[in-house]
């Protein structure tokens, strides 16, 4: 008896797909930034700039937490269009724009927190391994790019032999 799969698990471009919704989802819980300001340490996540000793939400964000999520989205899209191989290579350049825009916009949003934060002071930066997991997914995503081309190629290869 046969069944219906939802993700063709055996073909490498699904693989690459989910480690980097997995990334993606990883940044969720993960600092990205910590801010030292006049001896005052503060944590940056995807939804806020915090004090760590008090706790107390010095600025608040959503871009950054709404550009996650649109990741996450679009990796599980492209993930189901294992069918469709050129929708998912123009779903997965899509999701490659969309992660680097993500990380850029990290790095922005981190300097225009300090300078929020700031007016006269120096503040010391300091970038989190969480900052640095959105580089990640962008490799991957260019591996399942790369391995979807691959499998289209070899489809019209065997369809010019029939």
């Amino acid at each position: 008896m046969r069944y219906k799969r939802n993700i063709m698990w055996q073909r490498t471009q699904s693989i690459f797909l989910f480690i980097a919704l997995i990334l993606n989802v990883t940044i969720f819980w993960l600092d990205l930034a910590n801010i030292s300001l006049d001896g005052v340490l503060h944590s940056f996540n995807l939804y806020k700039l915090q004090v760590v000793d008090s706790g107390e939400v010095v600025y608040s964000n959503i871009a950054l937490a709404i550009l996650c999520s649109l990741c996450i989205a679009l990796c599980l899209i492209t993930l189901g269009m294992f069918k469709k191989r050129q929708l998912q290579i123009k779903l997965a350049k899509l999701l490659l724009l969309v992660q680097v825009g993500f990380l850029v916009a990290i790095f922005f949003i981190v300097d225009g927190a300090v300078t929020n934060l700031t007016s006269v002071s120096l503040a010391t930066v300091e970038y989190y391994i969480g900052a640095y997991f959105a580089l990640l997914p962008m490799i991957f995503i260019f591996l399942a790019i790369k391995a979807i081309k691959k499998d289209e190629d070899l489809v019209r290869a065997a369809d010019r032999i029939r």
